[in-house]
């Protein structure tokens, strides 16, 4: 069933003719999101494990954003060994830019909830992420 979901979400989704209007790929602009929703840069660790990615492949993908303007690495204040990734002025601007058409899309992709089976939903969701992640 999820897979089946994710594969319509893609076909549907106007994520990647968005991305690919800014020459991204779907990984890259998935990363992208979660960064900005984390608001304050997230450590290299953090984002391959938000995303299931090996090291070697997010550090290639980290390294074509850095090139491209997108995101930019900071060592920790707290832990020179840790280094940190964050949107820049560029980064941020694609968010932003992006935001109403993705708003639309999950407006329109809910649209048959009500607020309680949405609420209810996310719950599950929510619940059954935390029982996959220990």
């Amino acid at each position: 069933m999820f897979i089946r979901i994710n594969n319509l979400l893609i076909k549907h989704g106007n994520s990647n003719r968005l991305a690919g209007a800014f020459g991204l790929s779907q990984q890259q602009w998935t990363l992208l999101s979660v960064l900005y929703r984390s608001g304050q840069g997230m450590t290299m660790t953090e984002l391959g494990k938000n995303l299931l990615v090996t090291k070697a492949n997010m550090t290639g993908m980290i390294d074509r954003l850095e090139r491209d303007g997108f995101v930019s690495r900071h060592p920790d204040q707290f832990d020179r060994r840790v280094t940190k990734v964050l949107l820049t002025e560029k980064g941020n601007e694609f968010m932003l830019a992006i935001k109403g058409p993705r708003d639309q899309f999950s407006e329109d992709m809910f649209a048959d909830f009500s607020g309680d089976e949405l609420t209810n939903f996310c719950g599950y969701l929510e619940r059954l992420f935390n029982r996959l992640d220990r």
